[in-house]
């Protein structure tokens, strides 16, 4: 398969992301994210790939749990999620944040890079799951977590995605 291009169910107008950020703000204002990021158990001094990060919601909550010896990889494959995380970071003067635009099923980090992944609300819209397995693969370190968030599909149907890919059951 052809990773190079992005797939249709995979890329979003620049309306819709507009229309995603919005609502995720109103949930927010119930605590969603919040409440969310304390069941992630992210530690000082790691490193962190939000990966599909979107609207940058977890970036400074990540960046200020990773402290100052810690690094913090958001990246997107849609151009405003980046630019909204470089927002983010000069906002909020963020010195262990890193905007980073994907390819694809490609990121340009070297290999072996997070002791963390996270894949938030973002896994249910990939098509070809287990080219972005191989990714998560190449960048996570040999003792690393990744946390998938089943997003808006069901548990059953995250688990039938990720069981050809046993480094991560």
């Amino acid at each position: 398969m052809d990773t190079t291009k992005i797939n249709k169910r995979e890329t979003m107008p620049n309306w819709v992301f507009h229309l995603m950020t919005f609502l995720m703000k109103v949930r927010d204002v119930f605590g969603y994210t919040r409440n969310n990021f304390k069941t992630l158990e992210i530690k000082n001094g790691q490193t962190v790939i939000d990966y599909g990060c979107g609207p940058a919601r977890y970036v400074h909550l990540v960046s200020e749990a990773i402290g100052t010896n810690g690094k913090l990889y958001a990246t997107d494959i849609h151009q405003l999620a980046v630019d909204k995380v470089k927002e983010v970071i000069q906002t909020r003067k963020l010195n262990n944040v890193e905007a980073v635009l994907s390819h694809s099923y490609t990121c340009p980090l070297p290999m072996h890079t997070a002791d963390i992944i996270l894949a938030l609300d973002m896994f249910h819209m990939i098509e070809d799951t287990d080219a972005l397995q191989g990714e998560f693969a190449r960048l996570l370190k040999s003792e690393g977590t990744v946390i998938i968030e089943d997003g808006h599909q069901s548990r059953k149907s995250t688990i039938k995605k990720l069981s050809k890919q046993a480094f991560l059951i």
